[in-house]
């Protein structure tokens, strides 16, 4: 990206969900930007090397948010990415109280910011497919951002009305991106299709079996790289027009999960053989001990396989487990046509972030 338009709009960007798939991206993407002081909200401390300052912030308690963040005077940006979700992941979108604490914690960090630095210029919300119901089953295709909502709960709805509310006269703008499934390194995270791909190929391998793909009949689907999605942020905290919008946000391209399968097999090394539907949920429920294991005798950093992992349910979900095969496709013309003009070839995008996986040690 040119740094021109960065440099003129550099400033301190507020990272909510700084560790994240989502987030640690935008921590890495921001800190390379010059004149930029980068500032990460997350309860967990950073496992990767970074110039950023990190915070220890609770979101769902008010009280926290005002003791770790009154100091800071000069916010100019934020970036929120954080998101609270529930141990029975997909049900749990459905539910009131999940869009209540979703919303809560978006108005804990962004009333706590602006009450410190008036300076306050742009506020980038993430969302996602949920915004068009994927929750709940089909989606019109391609989904664009002009659809109309479908019923509630739904916590993407209640914090985009509530940002444009709290902006309207306010001196600052927001946008929200939508992108589809998330790939990105990071620990700990949800919603991670990278975590769920590497750690079932690694578990395979090691129980000595070859590479079968989990999920349900194949369907069209999309990827967001969470590199493309970071400079989707940058790009929309500085271009007025992107001001209160939404943009789907993908990598530009389609896959279908049986066709990436065997490069997945080539970056383990492993043979690969016809699919075998099967709910990793169940089977991945006493594999912790398999891990422990293989941690130790292959000198892999010390996470255990549920920090890696949190949700094989999710796992489940973006595979297609138990679901019929319709496409899952949202059109990115409205941010090509604003000016947001990257993409990335998710193919090779799968192969880099694996290979990666596997050069920090998080899988063997």
């Amino acid at each position: 990206m040119a740094s021109g338009p960065e440099e003129a709009a550099a400033g301190t960007v507020l990272v909510c969900g700084a560790l994240g798939t989502v987030g640690r991206a935008m921590v890495e993407h921001f800190d390379t930007l010059p004149g930029w002081r980068v500032v990460g909200l997350s309860r967990r401390s950073p496992d990767f090397p970074t110039g950023a300052e990190f915070r220890a912030v609770d979101l769902r308690d008010r009280a926290a948010c005002e003791v770790g963040l009154s100091d800071l005077r000069r916010v100019t940006h934020i970036v929120y990415a954080a998101v609270y979700e529930k141990a029975d992941v997909a049900s749990g979108w459905r539910d009131p109280d999940h869009a209540e604490t979703n919303l809560a914690m978006l108005r804990n960090a962004v009333e706590t910011a602006e009450a410190c630095s008036p300076g306050l210029r742009h506020v980038t919300l993430l969302q996602g497919t949920k915004a068009y119901g994927a929750h709940h089953g089909p989606f019109k295709t391609p989904a664009k951002e002009r659809e109309p909502r479908y019923w509630g709960p739904n916590f993407y709805h209640d914090q985009e009305d509530w940002l444009s509310q709290r902006a309207a006269g306010a001196g600052w703008s927001w946008t929200a991106l939508r992108p589809q499934v998330v790939f990105g390194v990071a620990i700990g995270s949800n919603m991670n299709a990278l975590a769920c791909v590497a750690a079932y190929a690694a578990l395979s391998k090691e129980l000595g079996m070859p590479l079968r793909f989990p999920g349900g009949e194949p369907r069209i689907q999309e990827a967001t790289d969470a590199r493309l999605l970071a400079h989707a942020a940058a790009w929309a905290g500085r271009t007025p027009a992107a001001g209160g919008e939404a943009f789907n946000i993908t990598n530009g391209d389609c896959y279908v999960w049986h066709n990436l399968w065997p490069r997945v097999a080539e970056v383990f090394e492993m043979p690969m053989e016809q699919p075998f539907p099967c709910s990793l949920r169940r089977i991945m429920a006493d594999k912790g001990p398999v891990w422990d294991t293989m941690v130790a005798r292959h000198g892999l950093r010390p996470y255990r396989l549920e920090q890696i992992v949190p949700s094989w349910q999710f796992a489940d979900f973006i595979f297609g487990y138990g679901q019929r095969p319709n496409p899952a496709v949202v059109s990115t013309v409205k941010a090509r046509q604003s000016g947001f003009q990257e993409c990335m070839d998710t193919e090779d995008m799968l192969v880099e972030l694996l290979r990666q996986f596997r050069r920090e040690r998080i899988v063997p």
